[in-house]
């Protein structure tokens, strides 16, 4: 006889195989849970190596716009140009791609690689100016809202094209053979629009003057001399190169200059002076008596020339200022928005 309320041998055996059947489920659970956690660090890890990845490709595109100075090597419709590489770590390297758009946009991707996760990619749209397409902006020998000739005066654009003592020829560059090699090449016309001219819509920094994409402030800050204040005009001949001559207000110049000259407000050549190069000024332009401009000017209000005075046209002179200005040979990242994306994993192929 058995004492009541005991369980039998089965209702034993049945117990322990549901002991067995809960701990099978208990342990599926934390399996489950265990793999799914592996999974999740294995994502986070893929995630942060990703993330690295993508900054260190940043980081390349913005050490290099800091550091690379220069005429792009790049082509208009060529392959990309490697501009600059380096490493983060012993566990990471970038590089950077530099590819043309247009004469003076370009996208730099960067390449970043971090501790073997896949090699990730950013890109970033700059402007950097390019010499010949910026005297090729120029549509006349003269540009001002207005002109004023003395009786003996000249304004001369027969010879736009032709070299000049002490200067390469560059009729041979076709974006300067399209825009001056005409059957006449204009003397005078207005200033252009914005962009090339004028604020818009672009800031304030450029509503005195600006060179593309360098407005007033920046290059005042870029000038390898500043006139702003009354300064001395720079001593030279007219093939000695100063590079970016800026002034801030009213400047006179006495004697012989050479480069790229930037006023904002008026600008006077005196008596018997002369500039070879490019001269922009916010204001007016007055050449006096018997001074002489080898070269283009582009002025926001009016441009006298005055009896004996020249202006003889030169795209070479131009561009020769410009190529000397090797402060201006940097990249710029365009305004506000400039980030391009997304862009392709490097391994996806270019």
């Amino acid at each position: 006889m058995r004492v009541a309320g005991s369980p039998s041998r089965g209702e034993e055996g049945f117990a322990i195989v549901l002991a067995l059947l809960a701990l099978m489920v208990l342990a599926g659970i934390a399996s489950a849970a265990v793999a799914a956690a592996v999974g999740q660090l294995r994502a986070a890890a893929m995630a942060q190596g990703v993330l690295m990845s993508r900054t260190g490709a940043r980081a390349g595109v913005e050490a290099t716009l800091e550091s690379i100075r220069g005429t792009p090597a790049s082509v208009v419709g060529g392959p990309a140009v490697e501009l600059a590489s380096g490493s983060h770590s012993t566990r990471g390297s970038w590089r950077v791609l530099g590819v043309r758009l247009s004469e003076e946009f370009h996208l730099f991707i960067g390449e970043g690689e971090m501790g073997g996760a896949v090699p990730m990619r950013e890109a970033r749209l700059v402007w950097w100016i390019d010499p010949e397409a910026r005297v090729a902006a120029h549509r006349a020998v003269v540009e001002a809202n207005s002109v004023s000739l003395a009786a003996s005066a000249q304004l001369l654009s027969d010879s736009t094209l032709a070299t000049r003592q002490g200067m390469p020829p560059c009729d041979h560059l076709p974006l300067l053979a399209q825009a001056f090699a005409g059957p006449v090449v204009p003397v005078s016309g207005n200033p252009p629009g914005p962009p090339e001219w004028g604020a818009g819509t672009d800031g304030a920094e450029f509503g005195d003057i600006r060179l593309g994409w360098y407005g007033g402030p920046m290059l005042g800050e870029l000038a390898d001399l500043d006139l702003s204040g009354g300064g001395p005009a720079p001593p030279g001949c007219p093939t000695c190169w100063a590079g970016l001559v800026f002034g801030n207000g009213p400047v006179r110049l006495a004697g012989d200059g050479a480069g790229v000259l930037i006023v904002i407000g008026d600008v006077t050549l005196g008596p018997g002076s002369s500039w070879t190069g490019l001269v922009l000024a916010s204001g007016n332009v007055v050449i006096e008596r018997a001074a002489r401009v080898v070269g283009l000017v582009r002025g926001g209000g009016e441009v006298s020339v005055a009896d004996g005075a020249v202006v003889d046209g030169s795209a070479c002179a131009a561009l020769q200022a410009l190529k000397a200005a090797t402060r201006l040979a940097r990249p710029l990242p365009l305004r506000e928005r400039s980030w391009v994306g997304p862009v392709p994993p490097a391994g996806a192929g270019r």
